[in-house]
């Protein structure tokens, strides 16, 4: 686990690891430079990083730089624009909205279901067997694949099947039956995809890991 203030690629550390320092635009240099990225990442007065939260920022910059083809400089000084190359397209979704007759008779068999579509949650024993059956392989950096969902009113969560990244960070005992995952980038995405999903719907898988894991024996 991480310390609890650490601001998450979505703040400022997410924000400098996207800065690149170009001489030809620059107006200061590039030692004052990183102070200021620096600052703008940790924070003036920032408490040390775990090794989950610095592997996390490395990863986090590691991905970036990975798709990264350049900085161009505007002519008329304007923002510079940062080029990335596109990633692989992900998976095919065979997700169809719900037939009209199916969604009526849902409804008339489960009195809640006016309240969402969603699924049976899973009982207090189903519930301890995923748990159990995770702890071999549930760790931060753990690369995993989505291999389930529930349902959505838009397909929105069923396409993340198929989808593969790292277990990002571990849920509280509150929600024991659920992880962080953050996913590869996908097609033209820029921004960071990190979504809470549940322990039934990831699998472990033995991909390469893009950075090297220094906290896990």
């Amino acid at each position: 686990m991480t310390a609890a203030d650490d601001p998450g690629p979505d703040g400022g550390r997410g924000v400098a690891a996207r800065i690149v320092f170009d001489p030809s635009v620059a107006t200061v240099s590039e030692e004052e430079f990183n102070e200021l990225v620096a600052i703008m990442r940790d924070g003036p007065n920032a408490k040390p990083l775990t090794p989950e939260a610095q592997w996390r920022r490395d990863y986090h910059k590691a991905m970036f730089h990975r798709r990264l083809v350049g900085v161009q400089p505007d002519l008329f000084g304007g923002k510079p624009v940062t080029h990335m190359y596109k990633a692989a397209p992900g998976p095919v979704s065979d997700w169809k909205p719900e037939p009209v007759e199916e969604k009526l008779s849902r409804i008339a068999r489960d009195p809640q279901a006016t309240f969402g579509i969603g699924r049976p949650a899973l009982s207090p024993e189903e519930l301890a067997v995923v748990i159990d059956g995770a702890a071999n392989w549930l760790r931060i950096a753990q690369r995993v694949r989505i291999a389930g969902a529930f349902a959505s009113y838009d397909g929105r969560a069923e396409r993340r099947i198929g989808r593969k990244g790292v277990i990002w960070r571990l849920c509280s005992p509150v929600f024991a039956g659920h992880t962080y995952v953050y996913l590869d980038p996908t097609g033209a995405e820029r921004v960071e995809k990190i979504v809470m999903v549940e322990l039934r719907d990831v699998e472990p898988i033995d991909d390469a890991l893009l950075v090297p894991v220094p906290f896990h024996a």
